[in-house]
């Protein structure tokens, strides 16, 4: 017997919900931009999936190395920069690629670039929870980006790209702070 639907709902809205983001992030007035955005995001999935495992392997070993909690505490916080760093260099490096690689691609704007990463940030956060078992959490800020970015879409309210950043930025700060929340704990790096 398999699990609940129940119990399977809150990672559904997830992957709906993160789809929604970076759908959002796909419709812009510029195709091209658009479309080298979703292509990085897509891509960097790979290194993602790398470095939560990464993150995952450096807390067992600070939990292992620690004597106390501060000292897991920050040993986590360490490895938590060094891997949130990581993905978003290699997301900073994919979004790159893309645009040297297209044919008569534009520098992406500042903007875009802030609101690429600041998804990132959302996005490996968000599969950082789940993987501590925070799944309604990562769920509910995902979900609620998804729905502002949804309504001003519905709404045409404001400049897209200012709309993301501040959406994408909202969702980042929260989720940051989810994670924080739990670094401390030996018991969510299980």
């Amino acid at each position: 017997m398999g699990p609940r639907f129940t119990d399977s709902l809150p990672h559904a809205v997830f992957g709906l919900s993160t789809g929604a983001l970076v759908l959002y992030a796909a419709l812009t007035d510029n195709p091209a931009e658009a479309q080298r955005s979703a292509l990085a995001l897509t891509l960097s999935m790979g290194p993602a999936e790398y470095l939560l495992y990464r993150f995952r392997s450096g807390s067992l070993a600070a939990l292992r190395a620690s004597g106390t909690t501060r000292a897991f505490r920050r040993g986590t916080a360490r490895n938590l920069a060094r891997c949130l760093t990581g993905y978003l260099a290699a997301l900073l490096a994919l979004a790159l690629a893309t645009t040297a690689l297209w044919p008569h691609a534009p520098a992406p704007t500042g903007e875009r670039v802030a609101g690429l990463l600041a998804l990132g940030v959302v996005l490996w956060t968000g599969l950082l929870l789940q993987s501590f078992g925070a799944v309604l959490g990562s769920t509910a800020v995902c979900g609620a980006a998804a729905l502002a970015q949804i309504l001003a879409l519905l709404t045409r309210t404001g400049d897209p790209n200012t709309v993301a950043l501040a959406v994408y930025g909202a969702a980042a700060t929260v989720q940051v702070a989810l994670v924080r929340g739990l670094l401390g704990r030996a018991t969510a790096h299980r």
